[in-house]
């Protein structure tokens, strides 16, 4: 008898499900059709919302991270709430060296959505003598020229929060590891064998969301 497999947890779920009709709604009211994160930040019922959510002791240097975690949820909400989720060949595709897109896919034309590659196979090391961590997937959202990854690592539910990445620029032209690894590459320990990938920095996780802008169908 086969048991039925629990759904993934979503890290907007986790963290701001509940904030659907207690705070969203009043956000947009204020800013209507705005994307700008210097808006958001401007809005009083954003400021209210991330004041709730600022834990006693603050965020030190992570409040940048913060602040664009909060305002890709709430763009993420605004646009419909849309996740594209990778199965584990269209995340090694997705992750392979010689990647080549199929074609290109204006920005303004994909509203903000979330991208969740295949579960523990891409995995960062946040800061020196950190823990490395899975990377669950990233908000992706469009502008005119640049394209603003907020990425989500080690998403659980059993965790109050997660580790963010926020990330922004146009198509990154030439990205190379200095030790001249392959990109993706397994950083960690035992990762080899283990068949896993990485990304090693920002470069690295802004060429993601990239692909998967330039490729739509490694996301369908």
């Amino acid at each position: 008898m086969s048991r039925a497999v629990p759904p993934r947890p979503h890290p907007f779920e986790l963290m701001f499900g509940g904030f659907r009709e207690a705070r969203f709604p009043a956000i947009r009211t204020e800013l209507r059709d705005d994307s700008d994160s210097h808006a958001f930040l401007l809005a009083a019922a954003a400021l209210e919302l991330m004041r709730e959510l600022r834990p006693d002791d603050g965020f030190g240097d992570a409040v940048d991270d913060f602040v664009a975690l909060v305002h890709a949820a709430y763009l993420f909400w605004r646009d419909g709430e849309h996740t594209v989720a990778l199965d584990e060949s269209g995340t090694r595709q997705l992750c392979h060296p010689g990647w080549r897109p199929s074609g290109r896919t204006p920005l303004g034309a994909t509203p903000t959505r979330y991208i969740q590659i295949a579960p523990r196979l891409v995995w960062g090391q946040l800061a020196d003598e950190e823990p490395f961590e899975p990377l669950d997937g990233w908000f992706t959202i469009p502008g005119d020229t640049e394209l603003r990854v907020v990425a989500c690592f080690g998403v659980h539910e059993q965790r109050p929060g997660v580790s963010v990445v926020a990330v922004a620029g146009p198509h990154p032209a030439k990205v190379e590891r200095d030790d001249g690894t392959p990109l993706f590459a397994p950083t960690m320990p035992g990762g080899d064998a283990a068949h896993l990938h990485a990304v090693s920095g920002p470069d690295e996780l802004l060429l993601l969301g990239w692909r998967v802008a330039a490729g739509e169908e490694v996301a369908r």
